[in-house]
Formats: structure tokens, sequence, C-alpha cells
């Protein structure tokens, strides 16, 4: 089986981190070919890789580019990753004898490039919601690079994001205030002077703490000392971190967004982009979390691995083709 990723970003984040690790795993039993921008090629670590400039969707000299690109590969199957890349497949398959499978890695406001894939992937039954179509939910992984265990020594609470608005830290600094323990938020983003200019203002210098530009290997350091996550966004797709923690035997609280609720019972979970919710939640259970999480920690650890994953999708793929 011969498969393209095509994925067309123009920074590295969540979702091409999920295409690298996805496409090194299925490259143990595929043909795997990329096809991204040359701003983030150098990120993945798969075999063949061919990267081009980063042409707009309506581009005619970026449509016949990518027309050719694919045309040259004779796969079996295309898996594109994003609204962008979906709506380019969806015109370039009038001229292309290829199957088309799109993932949906976030809630839609327009669903459009979505409706005319072979197969939709949606990261959670809240992306799946939001795209009226028949679909397949496959959730994130936690990181493939995550110890099995590590050596907790509890000091703070965490909560780790890009420093922007959607991940609702404005909310979770107001819910602080009679809160006991320590926090530390862990990201980089255009916020970072605007949260540290609120934890000011309500005088919680001495209970919150923003830790910026962390990498993976160090993030790792700060899992060994927290004694819980809080999840604030206002929306996600995920959100991977929470499934780091928890496979990592740290217990969670979230918002409703993304897979949380399919993890979490409702008493964990808060109205996203409310004050009052998650203030109510952060209260009760923060300085004691009387919700014993064992039984969640081995679902996430069972579940939610790179390996069963990665075989979702495959499933996803022979099921397209078998069809023909």
């Amino acid at each position: 089986m011969k498969i393209i990723h095509l994925i067309l970003s123009d920074v590295y984040a969540g979702m091409e981190q999920y295409v690298n690790e996805l496409i090194v795993q299925q490259e143990k039993e595929c043909n795997i070919v990329l096809i991204c921008t040359e701003n983030i090629s150098k990120k993945f670590k798969n075999k063949n890789i061919v990267s081009i400039k980063d042409y707009s969707r309506n581009s005619p000299i970026g449509l016949f580019r990518i027309y050719s690109l694919i045309k040259q590969q004779k796969a079996n199957l295309i898996h594109t990753h994003g609204s962008k890349t979906a709506s380019i497949v969806n015109i370039l398959k009038k001229f292309l004898n290829i199957k088309h499978v799109a993932s949906a890695h976030g809630i839609k406001k327009k669903d459009k490039p979505f409706l005319k894939a072979d197969r939709l992937v949606c990261a959670s039954i809240n992306v799946q919601k939001s795209i009226k179509r028949n679909s397949i939910v496959v959730n994130n992984w936690y990181s493939p690079i995550l110890p099995e265990k590590i050596n907790k020594t509890p000091e703070y609470v965490i909560a780790v994001g890009r420093l922007e608005k959607v991940k609702g830290f404005d909310l979770l600094i107001k819910s602080w205030i009679k809160v006991q323990a320590r926090l530390m938020i862990i990201g980089s983003g255009n916020e970072f002077k605007k949260l540290n200019d609120l934890i000011g203002s309500l005088g919680l210098d001495n209970k919150i703490k923003i830790i910026d530009e962390v990498s993976q290997e160090e993030l790792i350091k700060y899992y060994q000392k927290a004694s819980m996550m809080v999840i604030s966004s206002r929306k996600e797709g995920g959100p991977r971190v929470a499934l780091e923690a928890l496979k990592l035997e740290i217990p969670v609280i979230s918002t409703s967004v993304g897979h949380m609720p399919e993890i979490l019972p409702q008493e964990l979970l808060a109205i996203p982009d409310d004050l009052d919710s998650l203030r109510n939640l952060v209260e009760s259970y923060v300085d004691n979390l009387s919700y014993k999480q064992d039984s969640i920690f081995e679902y996430i650890q069972e579940e939610f691995s790179l390996e069963k994953k990665t075989q979702q999708i495959m499933d996803v793929y022979k099921e397209l083709l078998v069809s023909e």
C-alpha cells in the first residue's frame, strides 16, 4: 500500500506533530510519501518527503504543482490534514484516480471541505458533531517518547499549552484566587505579557508562574512535580497534554472540550468559556481531589497509544480500498 500525506501548514505545531508521528509509525508497514511546505519539511522524520512552496488553495500554479506531484507518486490513497488540503484534493480528484481520506483535527465552523472526501476521520466526538456527514472518530494519542513511569514528587498543579486566548488561561488565573496550591502555566505565545499582567493585578504572583519555551524533554521534568493538570481551553481538538498526564498517572480536570467528555466523568468537567463553572471546578478539586482516577489511567494506557490509533487509521484505509 502506498499512501500520500498532504499537509500545507506555515508552522510546525500540534497537527504537524500528529502527522509526523503517524507517518513514522505507518512506514513500518506501508510506503509513505509526505507532501508538505518548505517551511516545515525539515521537522519531519519519515524517509520520503516532497516539499513545495506554500501556495494558496486557489492558486492555479499551486494546484497544478500539487496535481503533478500526486500523479507522479502513483499512490493508492491520499490522506489530507486540515481544511486547506481537503479543499485542494476535492478539486484535483476530478483528474486523479485516487482515494481520499480527510482528517479534521478541530471543530469546524465551515464543513464544506470535508463533505466530498471518501472517508472522514475526526479527532473527537465534538469535532465529529461539527461536520454534518458520516465519519470515523480516531482520537489523538499520548506522545510516544513518554517514559513508562516517572518518579513523582508533587509540588504544584500544571497547565500546558500555547499562550493564546483559545486555551483559556485568563479564566484559569481568575479562578485561582481562593486556591491554595501553586500553579505552573507552561507554554509560549502572544498572551505571555497579558497573562503575567493579569497575575500581578490579582495579586497572585506568589501562587502562579508562567514558564516559557519548554521542550518535550523538559516538560517531563514538570510532569514529575505535578500533583494535577488543569485544562481550561475554550475550544480544543484534543488536548494531547491531558492524555500525556493521564498516561503518567497525573490526575486531570478539564473544560468539556475535544475528547475530554469521552474520558472524564461529568463532575470533573467545566463548561467551556464560563468563568463561574471553571472556578467551581477548580475550587472543588484542586486542593483536595477526592475522585480517584486509577481506572482512567488504565484506560488511557490501553486505548490511546500511537500503535493503537495508527491501527485504527490503517483499518480505515484498508476498508476503503477493499470497497473499490
